[in-house]
Order: structure tokens, then C-alpha cells, then sequence
């Protein structure tokens, strides 16, 4: 993709904590080259991390010894951070080594580096939250959430009998599908309420993909349709 212009300007990436952690290198490098290519392609990547592994490790412990959901939210925001933050520095100087700690302060980065990754901001908004903001932030048209080991938004749930993959939705028929969804620490799954209120209102589209091949973000940015795509109808 070097050397091609970037059909959407700025672009919105999601990656799943358990995408991130545990690390693995080779993962890393393959997701870092697609970044990178994107860069070079004049694509600004603004990058939110998930906690993965680590986080759900962290809440699970503090959870079983009594402690609060505001304060297993903040064991996740760091877990999400260390996780941007071993990603950004696999693509520093093309990112800024500190990973920002507000949309404000990722959105007057961009302009400045062409990729910006962060974690999470704070207590009661997940990492899809931040990422749907940001992507608001810095005009955005598309959000690519990069989910691990699952191609898309399938109804029923998958590994479950009869599920399918639906290839378009309205912010609607998402909503059909989360709103019962658990909105506990760590517990944020495919998308939440907030997330999905602040996409509706930014007209953002959605793409969920499978993040185990950061090659789905080329295609993408290419114009190329894959997995679950969600828009206003």
C-alpha cells in the first residue's frame, strides 16, 4: 500500500486487548507493518487499546478480595495502557512513545504523527467508547474494531447453534444485540451503549473484523468490504 493515497484521511482503529496480551512479537511486527503502510499510504491512525488478558487477570483478583467497580475500571484503563504502550513503541517515531491520556490530547497529536495509540480514559467507558469518541474527534468516517478470533457481528453469539454473521446493520439492530449486554468492569463486550450512542450521533460506520490478520485494515482503507459493517441503514 506505500506510496497509495488513503481513500479515508483519518481512520479509527480499535485493537482488542487480547490482541495485545499476552504479547506476541510476531503479531506485533505484522500489526505494526500494516500501521506503518498505512501511514505511508496518507492514512492518520488514531488507535485505542484494549486490556485483554492482563485486565481481566487484574479485575478478577481485585473482584474476589471486594473491591468496588469504579476501581477495577482503573486497574483496566492501566492494563489498556500498558498494552498502547508497548504498541507505540513498536511504531515510535511514527507514534508518540507516551500514549495520550485524553481525546483532546490524542486529537492535537494526529495532526503531528501520523499514528497516535492510547488505552482507556476512565471509570464506566470502555475501550470502544474512547475509540468511538476519538474517531469523532478527529473526523473519522470509519472505526475498525479489531476483535480476536471472530469475523463479525453474528446473531445468535457465536458458538452458538444457528449463528450467523450478519454483513450489514443499523445502529438499531446492533443496539437489538448489546443491549442486554453486561456493562460491569471488564465485562465490555462487542460493543456497548455508549460506544454505539456516540457512533449513531457522528454517523461513524463500523467495521468488525478479524484482528488476528492486520492485513484487514489495508483492504479496508482500500475500500474493500469485510466482515460486519454497521451505518445508519
Amino acid at each position: 500500500m506505500p506510496g497509495d493515497s488513503c481513500r479515508l484521511g483519518a481512520l479509527a482503529v480499535k485493537v482488542s486487548g487480547s490482541l495485545l496480551s499476552p504479547p506476541e512479537p510476531g503479531y506485533l511486527r505484522r500489526l505494526s507493518r500494516e500501521l506503518r503502510e498505512l501511514a505511508a499510504g496518507g492514512c492518520r491512525v488514531a488507535v485505542v487499546a484494549g486490556g485483554g488478558r492482563v485486565a481481566r487477570d487484574y479485575i478478577a483478583a481485585a473482584r474476589a478480595s471486594g473491591v468496588r467497580e469504579a476501581l477495577l475500571d482503573v486497574l483496566g484503563i492501566e492494563a489498556s495502557r500498558l498494552n498502547a504502550l508497548l504498541l507505540a513503541s513498536t511504531l515510535y517515531p511514527l507514534a508518540p512513545l507516551r500514549p495520550p491520556t485524553s481525546v483532546e490530547e490524542a486529537a492535537s497529536l494526529l495532526p503531528l504523527y501520523p499514528v497516535v495509540v492510547m488505552g482507556g480514559l476512565q471509570p464506566g467507558q470502555s475501550t470502544n467508547a474512547v475509540a468511538a469518541a476519538l474517531a469523532e474527534a478527529v473526523g473519522a468516517s470509519v472505526l475498525v474494531n479489531m476483535l480476536s478470533g471472530v469475523d463479525g457481528v453474528y446473531a445468535p453469539r457465536p458458538g452458538v447453534p444457528g449463528a450467523r454473521r450478519l454483513d450489514r446493520l443499523t445502529y438499531d439492530e446492533l443496539w437489538g444485540l448489546v443491549r442486554g449486554a453486561e456493562q460491569s468492569a471488564g465485562g465490555y463486550e462487542l460493543f456497548d451503549h455508549v460506544a454505539l450512542s456516540i457512533a449513531r450521533r457522528s454517523r461513524l460506520k463500523i467495521y468488525f473484523v478479524d484482528g488476528r490478520d492486520p492485513g484487514v485494515l489495508g483492504r479496508i482503507a482500500r475500500g474493500e468490504r469485510v466482515g460486519s459493517v454497521v451505518g445508519p441503514g
